[in-house]
């Protein structure tokens, strides 16, 4: 009997031990990985096509530029250890970091320093932001470690542009071997490697257990794609996820009930606009764009809609990217002026048209659509939203001859105007979806990239954002706060004004 009763003393402490240990085990493994869920999903891992935010927000845990800025926006070296220019302003020279190796093996050296920009430069490669490096005349290897830019001439905001993700270094092996293909196998210097992609719905990295600074806390860093608010917030309440953003305005009260979640509230350099094709009738007519600027009511909105969460300006950039104009308002709110304008028109009984928006990528974006509809709606103009999946809409974007009116954003990946400039406000500009086209504006942005003293150049682009401003290729709505939400025990996010989550410092707490 005692014998009996000892066994099955032994076999119940075999089990609770066995429990514990599987226990332990499932915690360590949650412990040792993060999860991100976005609104959006993930179009490439190839940095030379990426271009939104998101897709660069994995991209840049795999890859690395040669110059980056800290948390605090000081630039700093980075894959790059120095630089300097020459007195004229025409060659930009950088030494390398040594000992740095691409995540399948190959060296990073100059070589492929050279090699990465030329595939970009290259017009067969087809990148759409080509343009990054369009002031380069030469790529010059000096040695194994040294590398020289010649400039077509003097470029003041280079080191800014070198931190575009665009300009992360590839390894010239790797994309050799896929090419346009390189997506399924990217190669970065990064504290991330890709482990898996499996279609469209989530990102699995792996540690990159050879990086050349500090190695990640965790031992896979996920992405996760979903696109609906709520789903979203509920999988951070449960704890399936570790941090969301956007984060849906309308659930921060809800979500801020739970003990185990915190939101992070910062500013961003994010313009969220209303987009005209200004070769689109009706709004090749300014008379029409004006109109539409009176109605709008974007105080509501942003007080209403976005509950305060943002903020309120008529300039095409936002307040706190440097060089923004600071002076510029909405267009007041009118709805008389508004009718006399479209009756000068010809539209004195309004018309009818297309209002695409994405869903999921921005804060409200749907909800904000559907408030504009509802303003235009008084003044005669009825619109009709759609809302496509996120790859779709931008491809009928980058088609240029489809929507005529829709909702997007344009943040500053490299906390510079000239970059935002060239690719959205100059003519053929690759995220010009506006098909905005003014040559004086266009000789503008061209002289502002000379002029070194900050001052001169400022004033050229505030005359610019000006006449954006007059011209109303399109509406300022609001600027859009960067709100994140995370799990109560993650630390170490570091959060960029030009939206990039910076998670390969990140760490849970037991």
């Amino acid at each position: 009997m005692r014998k009996g009763f000892f066994l099955f003393v032994l076999l119940l402490a075999w089990f609770f031990i066995g429990s514990l240990s599987e226990a332990q085990e499932k915690r360590g493994k949650e412990l040792r990985s993060l999860t991100f869920a976005g609104g959006t999903e993930i179009v490439t891992l190839d940095p030379q096509f990426a271009t939104h935010a998101h897709t660069a927000n994995v991209i840049m845990h795999i890859h690395e530029t040669l110059v980056r800025y800290d948390v605090d926006m000081n630039l700093i070296p980075s894959l790059a250890e120095s630089w300097t220019v020459s007195e004229n302003g025409f060659i930009w020279t950088f030494r390398l970091r040594k000992g740095i190796s691409f995540h399948d093996g190959t060296a990073f050296n100059a070589g492929a320093v050279k090699y990465t920009f030329d595939r970009l430069l290259d017009f067969s490669n087809g990148s759409p932001r080509r343009d990054a490096l369009s002031m380069v005349k030469e790529i010059k290897v000096v040695d194994p470690y040294t590398i020289d830019f010649v400039m077509l001439k003097p470029f003041a905001p280079f080191l800014n542009q070198l931190t575009a993700y665009n300009l992360a270094i590839l390894s010239p092996k790797a994309a050799k071997k896929w090419g346009r293909e390189y997506s399924i196998a990217p190669a970065g210097t990064g504290p991330f490697k890709l482990e898996s992609w499996p279609s469209g719905e989530r990102v699995v990295l792996s540690r990159n257990d050879q990086y050349w600074e500090k190695k990640p806390h965790h031992d896979k860093l996920i992405f996760r794609v979903i696109p609906d608010d709520s789903v979203r917030a509920k999988l951070l309440l449960k704890g399936e996820v570790d941090v969301i953003s956007p984060v849906p305005i309308a659930l921060i009260s809800w979500l801020n009930q739970s003990k185990e979640v915190r939101i992070i509230h910062e500013k961003g350099f994010r313009t969220i606009y209303l987009g005209f094709n200004n070769k689109m009738k009706p709004f090749d007519d300014l008379r029409v764009r004006k109109a539409v600027s009176h109605i709008i009511d974007t105080e509501t909105i942003l007080k209403n809609v976005l509950k305060g969460k943002g903020g309120i300006g008529g300039g095409h950039e936002s307040p706190f990217v440097p060089g923004a104009h600071q002076g510029l308002r909405p267009y007041p709110y009118d709805p008389a002026l508004a009718k006399k304008l479209l009756a000068e028109a010809g539209y004195a009984n309004g018309f009818s048209t297309t209002f695409y928006t994405p869903k999921g990528r921005y804060f409200m974006d749907e909800e904000v659509a559907r408030a504009i509809q509802a303003q235009l709606k008084e003044a005669g103009i009825v619109v009709q939203i759609e809302t496509p999946d996120w790859a779709t809409y931008i491809r009928l974007l980058e088609k240029g001859t489809d929507i005529p009116m829709f909702i997007m954003g344009k943040g500053s990946p490299t906390a510079d105007l000239n970059f935002t400039l060239n690719h959205g406000i100059k003519t053929g500009g690759k995220m010009n979806y506006s098909q905005y086209s003014n040559p004086r504006v266009d000789r503008l942005i061209a002289e502002q990239e000379g002029i070194v003293d900050p001052k001169q150049r400022f004033q050229i682009l505030y005359e610019i954002q000006k006449t954006i401003y007059d011209e109303v290729p399109n509406i300022t709505l609001f600027y859009e706060d960067q709100i994140l939400g995370k799990r109560r025990n993650v630390h170490g996010i570091e959060i960029h004004p030009f939206e990039f989550i910076n998670l390969s410092r990140a760490f849970k707490a037991q």
